[in-house]
């Protein structure tokens, strides 16, 4: 008879859950919405450097307002309205989530900054792996 505490095939219900790698990307996320970059995963070349730039950018100056004002407007009745520690930790969730959005789909704007990036740094729009959209003038009358 197996002792269930000891077995080798007995796994504890969390790690069932997640596994390593999983565990290791959350934990790199939420590194990443303290600000304390984890030294294994920074980009290595222009492109991919310009690519997360462009990535933690609209995160912060789009999706995150956008998902705080979501928050705000929320009227739940008081048993599902948040808990003063849901509310305390509301920015680091919505950093989270805002991050995790803009990674898990293509944004053009993401792509279109990059390649901005990348461009005015003195990378040639040829080395790059998508063709390279014609900038759109502004013009402003008064």
């Amino acid at each position: 008879m197996t002792d269930p505490v000891t077995s080798s095939t007995s796994t504890p219900s969390f790690q069932r859950r997640t596994s390593p790698d999983s565990l290791a990307g959350v934990q790199r996320s939420f590194l990443n919405v303290l600000g304390k970059q984890v030294p294994d995963s920074s980009p290595s070349t222009p492109a991919e450097r310009a690519r997360d730039v462009a990535e933690q950018y609209v995160a912060i100056a789009l999706v995150q307002p956008l998902l705080k004002q979501f928050r705000e407007t929320s009227n739940a009745a008081p048993p599902f309205a948040p808990t003063p520690a849901e509310k305390q930790f509301r920015a680091l969730t919505d950093a989270d989530l805002a991050q995790q959005i803009v990674r898990a789909k293509q944004f053009p704007l993401v792509d279109r900054l990059a390649r901005d990036l990348l461009i005015r740094g003195g990378v040639d729009p040829s080395e790059l792996n998508a063709p390279v959209a014609a900038p759109v003038p502004m013009k402003v009358s008064l």
